[in-house]
């Protein structure tokens, strides 16, 4: 966690990295699945090899093949296919490779393919004698490392804590997305053929979701308006096409062809896609810093104004990681007040957590002033989910007559028509006092009122908490935090009361998000989570090709030489994958420096309805 915090600044600009490893595996990953778990055997999902209308009507199921493989099994149906097509096994080059995939996607004879992807398990050896186990580089214990925000979580969560396989053949391919909650993720290459990434830094995402929107996705498809209906869609992770298209529209592309015992790690909101060269095996878990809660904060609102059930509690997360870094570098009240240890890590954490606990404040100030109690929640150890939108409530919740769950402070609207005025309860935390006075500590930091600031003022609607309730007149003049008083007495109108349910019961320990379903089923969600489940650098850009990574050598202090160049992952999870081969293609002449698809504007215009291939 220390080597990637270090290289994160300038890897992320790339999006993907790769990072080759001195140290190898001493069992390969054959012997591992094969004998050391016992010959595991899975399903493997059917992939048509066809590119997408993307309209109402060009619609494609992405179906389970329904037959059960072991490793070696796979292995040889893999092989079989490659030596069908190319009558060898051997490697072929990535440049050959790539173009040959993209012409069958684009007109080839290839109806389809098998992946075998979201594969419960881990191809690291747990010998003492595998020295790559025995690391911290053993992508099992990655998510759970000191540095690792995910530690914190309660349950583990399968493909976001607890790495899965991906077992690949000839063109399986993953689609373009982003991982969930803008997470970190990590993959790493055990045996086979090479995989070609392709990489969006995240500082792009936002134009990459516009140019999928306008020039990619038919807009019948798309759920609403605006730059969440792209987002909407991507999240299913159905979307493959060529990154011309991107070029075309001046969006960085970045490529890396990952070879096995080589790691690729994408960083936040960095979209992705690529697709294998043969037969493989890789391994991917996701892993999250302190830089990453500001992004996990837009994700969250993004997942909120989409109403989707989060992965993982943000704000649970973001509490708990301030209070220990807090905890963990105490600060004198006579010192001259600036941020401890690793600036800018701690402002990332420190600020968002700031904007919250006012946000809070300043909300549960204006519902007492319209006439709710509030009352300490109950101690459970489950996530309430608001039931208007979804998002988490770890610091406080409101319930009330005229709802059968729980919501939280985000909507006003929706509380001004509420006519319950003190049947009004607002749940809160009973260290809501603490993290409070831990929020006015961290804003005498300097700096940190000027990030939050600047958090708020974001005009892209990613902004994690708009300003509410400033409209209303209470006679009283607002100050934050200041003091709102909670009752400690027993009540007659309690969270049970509402919810039917004891809170206080403990719930099961493989749960790790509970919401109320009504008042007499306050429930708890499991959800099935998958994995999402480099640095690149520039050489000269040739004019229709995607930019080459590079490899740059990069001290470590886990080995004692590490590389980096960009690379791709495998591990999309896709329900539905829309592809549809076009007609009436041109197949031009490749030159030999060009590497991608290429479109001209008026095909792009037309949602690439017609798709020429150039070398």
């Amino acid at each position: 966690m220390v080597y990637l915090s270090k290289i994160a600044p300038l890897a992320s600009k790339y999006g993907i990295c790769k990072i080759i490893s001195p140290v190898s595996a001493s069992v390969p990953a054959g012997s591992v699945l094969m004998k050391e778990l016992g010959g595991i055997k899975f399903t493997t999902r059917v992939q048509p090899l066809r590119l997408s209308e993307w309209s109402k009507d060009d619609k494609f199921a992405f179906f389970m093949s329904g037959r059960k493989y072991t490793f070696r099994e796979f292995e040889k149906m893999a092989n079989k296919e490659f030596v069908r097509r190319y009558s060898s096994t051997a490697c072929l080059p990535s440049r050959y490779m790539e173009e040959e995939f993209w012409h069958e996607i684009a007109f080839g004879k290839m109806e389809s393919v098998e992946y075998a992807c979201d594969i419960d398990g881990s191809a690291f050896s747990s010998s003492p004698n595998d020295q790559l186990g025995r690391s911290k580089w053993n992508l099992k214990r990655f998510s759970r490392l000191p540095n690792s925000t995910l530690r914190l979580l309660r349950a583990a969560v399968p493909g976001i804590t607890d790495p899965m396989l991906y077992i690949g053949m000839l063109f399986s391919m993953f689609a373009w997305h982003v991982e969930d909650h803008y997470l970190y993720s990590i993959n790493y290459h055990h045996c086979g053929a090479a995989k070609t990434w392709y990489g969006i830094p995240g500082s792009a995402a936002s134009d990459f979701e516009k140019v999928v929107r306008e020039h990619v996705y038919d807009h019948e498809i798309l759920s609403g308006e605006g730059e969440n209906a792209a987002f909407d869609v991507l999240l299913g992770k159905t979307t493959i096409f060529p990154p011309n298209i991107l070029l075309h529209h001046h969006i960085p592309v970045y490529r890396a062809v990952q070879k096995p015992g080589e790691f690729v790690v994408t960083f936040p909101r960095a979209y992705h896609s690529g697709f294998s060269h043969g037969f493989n095996c890789g391994e991917a878990v996701n892993f999250a810093t302190g830089e990453w809660f500001p992004l996990g904060a837009v994700a969250s609102q993004r997942y909120a104004l989409l109403k989707r059930i989060p992965v993982l509690p943000y704000e649970e997360l973001l509490c708990k990681e301030t209070t220990l870094v807090a905890n963990e570098f105490p600060m004198s009240d006579h010192e001259d007040i600036t941020l401890t240890g690793d600036t800018h890590i701690q402002s990332c954490m420190k600020a968002p957590f700031v904007q919250l606990m006012r946000f809070q404040h300043r909300v549960r100030w204006s519902l007492v002033k319209m006439g709710a109690r509030t009352h300490y929640k109950a101690d459970i150890d489950a996530t309430v989910l608001c039931g208007i939108c979804k998002r988490d409530c770890y610091v406080a919740h409101i319930m009330c007559n005229c709802r059968a769950d729980a919501i939280c402070l985000c909507h006003e609207e929706e509380i001004r028509k509420c006519s319950c005025s003190c049947d009004r309860i607002v749940f809160v935390r009973k260290d809501i006092f603490e993290l409070e006075a831990l929020s006015k500590k961290f804003e005498e930091e300097i700096g940190i009122l000027d990030a939050v600031g600047n958090q708020m003022s974001q005009i892209d609607g990613s902004s994690v908490h708009p300003y509410l309730f400033d409209g209303i007149d209470y006679n009283a003049k607002y100050f934050p935090y200041c003091k709102i008083q909670i009752p400690t007495e027993i009540h007659t109108f309690t969270e049970i009361d509402v919810l039917g349910y004891d809170l206080n019961k403990p719930y099961p320990t493989a749960s790790t998000i509970t919401f109320a379903h009504g008042p007499h089923d306050y429930s708890t969600q499991s959800d099935e989570c998958t994995s999402s489940n480099r640095r690149t650098f520039y050489s000269s850009c040739p004019e229709n090709g995607t930019v080459n990574a590079y490899t740059l050598s990069t001290p470590d202090q886990a080995f004692s030489s590490d590389k980096l160049a960009a690379q791709d992952s495998d591990d999309s999870d896709y329900e539905v994958f829309r592809v549809k081969r076009r007609s009436g293609i041109v197949l031009e002449k490749r030159c030999s420096e060009d590497v991608t698809t290429n479109l001209t504007e008026n095909q792009v215009q037309t949602q690439s309805k017609d798709w020429v291939c150039c070398n």
